[in-house]
């Protein structure tokens, strides 16, 4: 009897210390800490949007008086344009404008120029260019913009002052012809970051 009882401490001692052996090579077991980690992954999308307001703008060269030319230009700056840019590099945008329908009259010409934006306008308003006068390529009208916004209120933006001219040239005033209702489409493009 006094066998077995020490044949079943000796058998009980030997599975204690195979149990505290494993115990010892799992880092599981072993392993306490009071802290852990993960990794959070963050970003910032790139953004190029813009807008224009949706009012139509109507440029005539009205009548003056006998003996006179029709009026040498008429001018409307009601439109604005919104914009949202977030660039993703140290290289700036351009916005420009081009005709994409229509055409302008013969002997009169259509400009544009941007004009400072109000003081919501948050980040960098850009590079303002002056007047230019639009035809069927893209002409920039504001460059070096970076990450901004203009806010999204009726006077937001860029106000866009359309120039509708004679032509400088006097000798192609015959070749003005009355028109009316001619339209013509200007499309706004603001480049990606390249």
């Amino acid at each position: 009897m006094c066998k077995k009882n020490y044949l079943l401490i000796l058998l009980s001692a030997w599975a204690i210390f195979a149990f505290q052996a494993k115990a010892a090579d799992d880092p599981v077991l072993t392993t306490v800490s009071n802290s852990a980690s993960t990794s959070v992954v963050l970003g910032v999308s790139e953004v190029s949007l813009i807008k224009t307001s949706e009012n139509l703008i109507n440029l005539q060269l009205k009548q003056q008086d006998a003996g006179m030319s029709v009026e040498t230009s008429a001018s409307d700056s009601t439109a604005r344009l919104l914009i949202s840019s977030v660039i993703s590099t140290a290289q700036n945008r351009i916005l420009s404008a081009k005709i994409t329908a229509g055409s302008v009259p013969a002997s009169t010409h259509l400009e544009l120029v941007a004009l400072q934006p109000n003081a919501n306008f948050t980040g960098d308003a850009g590079k303002l260019m002056p007047p230019t006068t639009l035809d069927g390529t893209d002409r920039p009208i504001i460059s070096d913009i970076a990450t901004c916004y203009s806010g999204t209120s009726a006077t937001d933006g860029y106000m866009l002052k359309f120039i509708y001219a004679l032509d400088l040239n006097p000798s192609s005033y015959g070749s003005l012809r009355a028109t009316l209702g001619t339209q013509v489409v200007v499309t706004f493009t603001l480049t990606a970051v390249q």
